[in-house]
């Protein structure tokens, strides 16, 4: 269940805010910063050598139960395995937060259109989407993207791991923030690295 979540109508205020604060930057700043904000499905590149890698590469990423789940190949909303994640990137609205970090924004919803933020659990190191409340505790950034712009990274890192639910036996996106195999977060699940990668959504 989604809990207090961020308003899509609220986008033209925050972005203009995004736009007020670029204001003082280098034309090719602002540029990166309106490339930043296209909206994106984020698909799963497995080059791992096991015989499960059929069941995470080029998949797409889904919302359901306020984590992030890997979904069918090239879904699209409505999807029933969850809410197909549509996201940009913007800063995040901290002030304890020096510098402002990058966060990744998705919607989560169309009815209403409401957007939440993909944060990593500091507890469990799970992907999660929530309100900046649900967030703010965790890890929320920096989010960005590879060199080439089509790879995203946390913290410049592409440490994303596919964890299998031992029971349904479908495939959790964790981070592994400590490079150690999450090896005290999920010691007893099957987990295999995985990189995320931007789709455009035309249009949008």
């Amino acid at each position: 269940m989604v809990i207090g979540l961020l308003v899509l109508t609220a986008i033209p205020t925050v972005t203009g805010v995004a736009q007020a604060i670029s204001g003082q930057k280098t034309q090719k700043e602002r540029e990166k910063d309106a490339n930043r904000m296209k909206k994106f499905h984020i698909d799963v590149c497995c080059e791992a050598q096991s015989s499960r890698t059929t069941e995470l590469h080029d998949k797409r990423l889904v919302l359901r139960d306020d984590r992030v789940w890997i979904g069918p190949t090239e879904a699209l909303n409505p999807c029933k395995e969850g809410y197909v994640a549509e996201s940009f990137f913007i800063e995040y609205p901290d002030n304890e937060r020096v510098p402002v970090e990058i966060g990744l924004v998705t919607q989560v919803q169309d009815d209403p259109p409401l957007l939440n933020w993909i944060y990593v659990d500091k507890d469990t190191m799970e992907l999660k989407y929530g309100n900046k409340t649900a967030s703010v505790a965790h890890h929320v950034g920096p989010w960005d993207w590879t060199e080439d712009e089509e790879g995203i990274v946390f913290d410049g890192h592409e440490r994303f791991t596919a964890v299998e639910d031992p029971k349904t036996h479908k495939w959790q996106i964790y981070y592994d923030l400590d490079d150690d195999g999450l090896s005290k977060h999920v010691p007893n699940r099957t987990k295999i690295s995985v990189s995320l990668e931007r789709t455009l959504i035309p249009g949008a």
